[in-house]
C-alpha cells in the first residue's frame, strides 16, 4: 500500500456498527456503541508507529469540537500479537502512553474524558471493523449518534478525513 497516494474506505457506510466493548486504560471506562449513544464515536485504529495520526486527528477535530461530547474520539490498539502471558507487562507501557497523552490535555479538563486508549487484546474489534495494516497507516471509522457507521478512511492526512466524517455524522 503506497502511503503517498492510497486511501480508501474499508468498512461499509450506512449499516449498524458491529457490537463491541473495550475497557479504557487508566479510567476503566467501558466504550461501546451503547455507552456512546447520542454522541458521535470516532474510532482510530493505530499502532505505536502510527500514533501521529491521533495527534493529527485531535489537532484537526478538537478546535471545532472542544467538548468530549458530542464527539468522542478513541484509540483502538490491536494487541492480538501480544501473548496473554505478556499482557501484564504491556499494560504499564499503555499506562505511560496514557499519562503522556493526559499531560497534553489543557488544565481544567479531565483527561479521562478525552484520552481513551482501548487495548483490543484479541484483535476482535479490529477484525470486526475490517481495519488492516494499522501499524503502517492508521484507519478511522465514524459512528453516528444512532449507532450507524457513517464511513471509514485509511490513508494520509486522517485529521481532515475524520473531521469530514464527523461533520456528516452531525448533519
Amino acid at each position: 500500500m503506497s502511503q503517498a497516494s492510497t486511501h480508501y474506505a474499508f468498512y461499509p457506510a450506512g449499516g449498524p456498527a458491529p457490537s463491541f466493548s473495550l475497557t479504557a486504560i487508566k479510567s476503566g471506562r467501558q466504550i461501546n456503541p451503547a455507552s456512546c449513544k447520542g454522541d458521535v464515536l470516532g474510532l482510530i485504529f493505530h499502532g505505536r508507529e502510527t500514533v501521529q495520526a491521533v495527534v493529527d486527528i485531535n489537532t484537526t477535530v478538537r478546535p471545532l469540537y472542544p467538548d468530549p461530547k458530542p464527539v468522542v474520539l478513541v484509540s483502538v490498539l490491536d494487541l492480538s500479537i501480544v501473548p496473554r502471558l505478556l499482557h501484564g507487562a504491556v499494560k504499564p507501557m499503555l499506562e505511560q502512553a496514557y499519562d503522556q497523552a493526559a499531560r497534553e490535555i489543557p488544565k481544567g479538563y479531565d483527561p479521562a474524558d478525552y484520552v481513551f486508549l482501548l487495548p483490543d487484546w484479541s484483535g476482535a474489534v479490529t477484525k470486526a471493523f475490517k481495519a488492516k495494516d494499522t501499524g503502517k497507516l492508521a484507519a478511522v471509522v465514524v459512528i453516528n449518534p444512532q449507532g450507524q457507521v457513517v464511513g471509514s478512511y485509511q490513508g494520509p492526512q486522517p485529521g481532515p478525513a475524520m473531521l469530514s466524517l464527523i461533520q456528516q455524522a452531525l448533519a
